[in-house]
């Protein structure tokens, strides 16, 4: 029998990971979205790019006799909840909204839908004190909001509106991880390929001007952060935090994601400010 105390460390430490996947494709998003490029684009390479290793994975979990466990009707919806459609709400959000909108109203609906749905479907109790964190985390923005909306264009309200559509959607593939006990090797591969495939048809030739006029260190950094954090280890990293804590403790990862976008933010605008001035003294 696992040691619980052994598995809550081990489930806190993916989830640390996965924040800090997750924080990371959020500040490279808003930098895509500032340096031109399309959300289809964003989530082109978000999808489309992972499908390839996915593909590989699936081939030889096939090869070993193993694999074909989750029916595929179950896998399409988590490929629509969690895949390019998800991907392209929630990035578009970022040309109607600043950073910070997105960074707060999405995590507060993953909170509030993962633990609703999770209530419903996994009987998972709601207990006071995350009651009590969701009303200090809707106060906080309550705060952001008031200081923002005077300097925000007009279009803030949509992109709330799409922040929280993405947020919904992911609380809802997040219950349905745990809900269907996913296995997690083919879980990832197989929720990858399919989203690969959508994005491919879908989002293609809608992304194929915008990343064709992208400067190549900028498609670089959004194939890497985009498709190999964001694709690949942050969905890894996920279905193995929620075979280790419960979906309401995941439903809160969100909230913590803020904090690291912001401090990545800041410490490339540091990093910049230093090297501008370092060139200024040369």
């Amino acid at each position: 029998m696992p040691d619980p105390c052994r598995t809550s460390f081990a489930g806190a430490i993916w989830g640390m990971v996965t924040v800090l996947c997750w924080a990371s494709f959020n500040v490279a998003a808003k930098a895509g979205t500032d340096a031109g490029m399309s959300p289809q684009a964003l989530s082109f390479l978000r999808y489309a790019t992972p499908g390839v290793f996915a593909f590989l994975v699936l081939a030889w979990l096939r090869h070993q006799g193993q694999g074909g466990t989750v029916p595929l009707r179950r896998l399409i919806v988590l490929a629509v909840l969690g895949g390019p459609l998800f991907g392209l709400t929630a990035v578009s959000g970022y040309q109607f909204a600043p950073l910070s909108h997105g960074l707060l109203f999405a995590p507060v609906a993953v909170f509030v839908a993962g633990t609703v749905f999770s209530a419903l479907l996994l009987r998972e109790q709601i207990t006071g004190p995350r009651v009590l964190g969701a009303m200090i985390m809707f106060a906080g923005l309550g705060l952001l909001v008031g200081f923002e909306a005077q300097s925000v264009s007009r279009t803030w309200a949509t992109g709330i509106a799409l922040f929280v559509t993405a947020g919904l959607m992911w609380g809802g593939y997040t219950v349905l991880l745990r809900h269907w006990r996913v296995p997690l090797l083919e879980g990832t591969a197989a929720v990858i390929s399919l989203s690969a495939v959508f994005a491919t048809v879908f989002l293609g030739p809608l992304a194929w001007p915008s990343i064709a006029t992208t400067e190549p260190a900028m498609l670089g950094l959004q194939f890497l952060i985009q498709g190999v954090v964001g694709g690949v280890v942050s969905v890894f990293t996920l279905m193995a935090a929620l075979r280790r804590l419960t979906v309401q403790t995941v439903a809160m990862l969100p909230t913590f994601t803020p904090a690291v976008a912001l401090l990545i933010a800041w410490g490339l605008w540091a990093r910049g400010r230093l090297r501008s001035n370092w060139r200024g003294q040369g």
